[in-house]
This record gives C-alpha cells, sequence and structure tokens, in this order.
C-alpha cells in the first residue's frame, strides 16, 4: 500500500462525450465515466485531475469506497445528460435527478407514475425531451447523409485525378510509338 500522507483523492463521476455516437445520433452523447482529483495539502497549486485508474482506485481506496457507495444511486449512464441539454434550468436539473432522472432519454421514457413525482409541467418536460431526441434524430440522419455526400465527393475528386494522370500517361506512351514508328517506317 503507498504512504498517501498529505495526499488526498476525491472521486467523482463526470460525462464525457463519445464523439462516434455524437456523429451518429447528430446530438451530443455522452458517458458516465469515474475521475479522480488527487491533491496535496496546503498547496493549492498541485491538483491532478483525469480520469480514474485501477491504481488510483486501490492506492485511494477509502475515498473511493465512500464515493462509490455515496455514487450508488446514480445508475452510469450512456446518453445525453440532463445538464448539457440546453432546455432545462440548473434548478431543474437538480430535481429531476433527485428522483434518479439523469438524461433526457430517461426523462422522454418517464411512466405517467413518475411524472406525477415531478408535478405541474412534467407533461410539457417529457413531450420537450421526446421532441429534442425525433429531432436530434432527424438532424443525425441529415448530418450522416451530409458526411457521405461529402466522402463520395472527395471520392470523385480523387478518382477524376487518376483518370486525368492515366490519360496523360496514355498521351505519352502513344506519342512514343506513334514517334517510334515514324523513324521505323522511314528507315
Amino acid at each position: 500500500m503507498t504512504d498517501n500522507k498529505g495526499v488526498y483523492a476525491s472521486f467523482s463521476i463526470e460525462p464525457v462525450e463519445q464523439p462516434f455516437l455524437t456523429e451518429q445520433e447528430g446530438r451530443p452523447i455522452f458517458k458516465d465515466t469515474e475521475f479522480v482529483t488527487i491533491f496535496i495539502a496546503g498547496d493549492k497549486h498541485t491538483e491532478v485531475h483525469r480520469v480514474a485508474t485501477d491504481h488510483d482506485k486501490e492506492r485511494f481506496s477509502e475515498s473511493y469506497k465512500r464515493f462509490k457507495e455515496g455514487a450508488a444511486a446514480r445508475e452510469q449512464l450512456v446518453g445525453t445528460p440532463l445538464a448539457q441539454w440546453p432546455y432545462l434550468k440548473v434548478s431543474q436539473v437538480k430535481e429531476l435527478e433527485g428522483i434518479n432522472v439523469y438524461s433526457v432519454e430517461q426523462l422522454a421514457s418517464l411512466s405517467d407514475t413518475s411524472k406525477q413525482k415531478i408535478g405541474m409541467g412534467a407533461n410539457e418536460l417529457v413531450a420537450a425531451a421526446q421532441a429534442f431526441l425525433a429531432t436530434a434524430k432527424d438532424a443525425g440522419a441529415a448530418s450522416a447523409f451530409a458526411a457521405e455526400n461529402e466522402r463520395l465527393k472527395d471520392d470523385v475528386q480523387r478518382l477524376q485525378a487518376q483518370i486525368d494522370e492515366m490519360g496523360k500517361r496514355f498521351d505519352a506512351m502513344a506519342k512514343e510509338q506513334g514517334g517510334s514508328g515514324r523513324r521505323s517506317a522511314a528507315a
């Protein structure tokens, strides 16, 4: 076990954007990831904040254990975190997290019973979440088509350049053959 005297760690869960899924869906997709902040007591200038490794979890096992006990209620989600959705106010995000709703996808699929826990305006929030997801899906398809179109344009340009180069080579070969053929005929 490492001597951690004066060195402390704090663990947290932070959303990390998943670029491939974000591009595919046309909306920001995040995955909750465990991060560690390591700091030295009395030194406000030295702090490390990064994705937590197995070594960090072992080295600061007590802090990690307390973190996991506190974070057990929140599931590890993949989707669009409520905090990343500009439709909601910070207070609304906190209220929804209080009833274990952490993503737009979870909000969009709330049951009537769960909506009652939110109270007034729940139907509008759920409808807005569903509309956001539907719009993002359509935008994702349009974005994918646009990306494919650009890729195809690049392919066409590349192929055209190859055809032009082959044409030049063919012309050069034809001139060589034509020129050597005339010399043979003249001789």
